[in-house]
């Protein structure tokens, strides 16, 4: 791995780090601690402990918070941190939410008094909440206290609930997060919380926090807070430059892999120049049609050297990277069309040996359960999966 004067790898160098801050439009917090967290087994009571610890304000982002056995869970914790005197407060996706059983959970939130807002809701009656439709909240964020927060990909339902307990065991990952890019991640959420309003313009310059207002260190990693939003591409331009830059490998989970051509063509160029490049994607996908257009762009990846694996579990859901086992990126995003360009998304880019090794290790337990896809055997699929993957291909163009 190539490296600088005092031995730090080039993609931990300042040079680095300050491109990376310019295309996150965010700014660099050094001194947080980051603890990742492998599906609902461990994410679920991290964020149900950060709630129960909050005395001052719970504030709780979600794209789907399910009326089921896991969102009433969600719900009562939320509730008893309202009765201790918290400030709580839970943004959700209206639209979101449809996708599972049980509907939404907001009613009985409102009926505790939690102060639970529908993002852009919609309405058949009313046209001009008609364009809304396809800009949606797809963030996941939970923040207690401005001093420790939760982010990925993991929605509030049964399906990423660990089997033992009656889940469906989908595989994800989110990290926890102390120190002061908390604060960050609490300004991404007040945005929100207006937006949802209409009340913050969608061109608006970068805000930046005083110093003074900044949690205490907690520990050793570089967090770059990436909010997305749409037609901004900042997380695109994110995984074009960590392409184009990797001097070793590249390793990317996603649920919806339908790359746009520039990162398309970055991960390829990688390939080209000796960077071993990994994918894990789902073998069996929650929404096929995505899985198709996904499987439609493997054989010029596989041809240029790219390892792809396929997840034999229910579901692989994560959204993850990292980069040279020093640059890692967890959050919302999937590498499709809706993410990169129409929904608002929120992930956290961290430089940090530590995570990045946490973050390879889990990359590596995951492809020991996943089936590798050969170039010879993408060649061979048989001729309706091809028509198919053809048509969501033009689909997933339009979108």
């Amino acid at each position: 791995m190539t490296t600088v004067a005092n031995g730090t790898p080039w993609l931990a160098s300042a040079e680095a780090l300050e491109q990376l801050a310019g295309l996150a439009q965010a700014p660099l917090r050094e001194g947080n601690h980051v603890r990742v967290l492998r599906d609902g087994a461990l994410a679920f009571p991290a964020m149900l402990a950060v709630i129960r610890a909050a005395r001052r304000s719970v504030c709780f982002e979600n794209f789907i918070f399910a009326e089921d056995p896991t969102g009433r869970e969600f719900a009562a914790a939320l509730e008893r941190a309202r009765v201790r005197g918290a400030d709580v407060r839970v943004l959700y996706d209206p639209l979101g939410t449809l996708l599972v059983k049980g509907g939404s959970i907001a009613r009985r939130l409102k009926r505790a008094r939690i102060t639970a807002r529908a993002f852009r809701p919609l309405s058949f009656t009313v046209p001009w909440s008609w364009p809304h439709l396809r800009h949606r909240d797809h963030r996941k964020l939970l923040i207690g206290d401005d001093v420790a927060a939760v982010v990925g990909g993991m929605c509030i339902a049964d399906h990423w609930s660990p089997a033992e307990r009656g889940g469906s065991g989908w595989r994800d990952t989110s990290v926890l997060v102390r120190g002061p890019a908390v604060a960050d991640l609490q300004l991404a959420f007040e945005r929100m919380w207006r937006r949802a309003r209409g009340k913050v313009p969608e061109s608006h310059p970068t805000l930046a926090l005083p110093v003074a207002t900044l949690p205490p260190r907690k520990g050793d990693a570089t967090v770059v807070v990436v909010g997305d939003r749409p037609r901004t591409h900042r997380v695109a331009a994110l995984y074009e430059w960590l392409a184009h830059h990797a001097r070793h490998s590249i390793e990317i989970s996603d649920a919806y892999f339908v790359a746009p051509p520039s990162v398309f063509s970055a991960l390829l160029d990688a390939c080209r120049r000796g960077v071993r490049v990994r994918l894990l994607l789902p073998g069996r996908n929650n929404h096929p049609a995505a899985g198709a257009a996904a499987r439609r762009i493997y054989g010029p990846l596989l041809e240029a050297g790219a390892e792809i694996h396929e997840w034999r579990g229910v579901m692989l859901h994560a959204k993850t990277a990292v980069v040279d086992g020093v640059v890692s990126m967890v959050g919302s995003s999937n590498l499709d069309p809706l993410s990169l360009h129409r929904n608002y998304e929120l992930n956290v880019l961290i430089v940090d040996a530590k995570v990045g090794r946490a973050m390879h290790e889990l990359f590596e337990s995951d492809v020991a359960a996943a089936s590798p896809v050969s170039l010879e055997e993408w060649r061979r699929r048989p001729l309706p999966y091809r028509l198919l993957e053809s048509v969501t291909t033009l689909f997933a163009a339009w979108l």
